[in-house]
């Protein structure tokens, strides 16, 4: 539902994440970070993704 809201005001769905770590879990918080961090870099600014919505 969240993902359709985003998509709703303009922003990928791929921006949204959400990953259940527990403390006991570092391997898995540092996976989950890299992921994200890789995703938003390849999606690139969100300013630039709106804009050009905004002219489509």
């Amino acid at each position: 539902m969240i993902q359709d809201l985003m998509e709703d005001f303009g922003f990928e769905p791929e921006r949204l994440m959400l990953s259940w770590v527990s403390s006991a879990e570092p391997d898995k918080f540092v996976e989950a970070v890299t992921t994200m961090t890789s995703r938003i870099k390849a999606l690139g600014p969100v300013a630039a993704n709106i804009q050009a919505t905004e002219t489509a």
